[in-house]
């Protein structure tokens, strides 16, 4: 399935936020743990979409980009969180020796910017991958998609 969301500035995004919710509802009541995949290129967005979403489940958590960490973990009183940023990873390697693997796709929801650099780790299944381009500085298109045969 795939649902587009055409020229929103950051203030006009609770319908993308409620396509999301839903999605993810769907994952955790059939007890899968979602992996949402986030691309974009640098500054399109992928943090402050996190951050604006994830912050209305009542965390008390102060959402950042998790570049020199590799990732956070953020609670809510509905779901944990596991914000990974993958820019720094160079390698394969490295990647596997962090042991993300344990996490994505078992536990919570797993948010992954760069995810690409992990692909061939990556769980093939409860994905849901959103995209964000840039058209200008105020104004971006995001688009979800996801298995619909998984949360069916």
């Amino acid at each position: 399935m795939k649902a587009n969301f055409l020229s929103l500035r950051e203030t006009e995004l609770e319908l993308v936020f409620s396509t999301l919710d839903k999605i993810v509802e769907s994952f955790l009541s059939h007890s899968k743990s979602p992996i949402l995949l986030f691309t974009g290129e640098m500054g399109a967005g992928k943090t402050t979409f996190i951050r604006e979403w994830f912050s209305r489940f009542g965390t008390d958590s102060l959402i950042n980009s998790p570049t020199f960490s590799l990732y956070n973990i953020y609670d809510s009183p509905k779901m944990r969180l596991y914000h990974f940023d993958l820019y720094r990873i160079h390698s394969i390697d490295e990647m596997e020796n962090l042991g993300f693997e344990e996490i994505w796709g078992r536990d919570g929801v797993s948010a992954i910017e760069w995810w690409q650099k992990a692909e061939t780790v990556l769980p093939k299944e409860n994905r849901i991958q959103i995209t964000i381009e840039s058209e200008s500085f105020e104004n971006r298109t995001y688009t979800l998609e996801w298995s619909e045969g998984e949360i069916s």
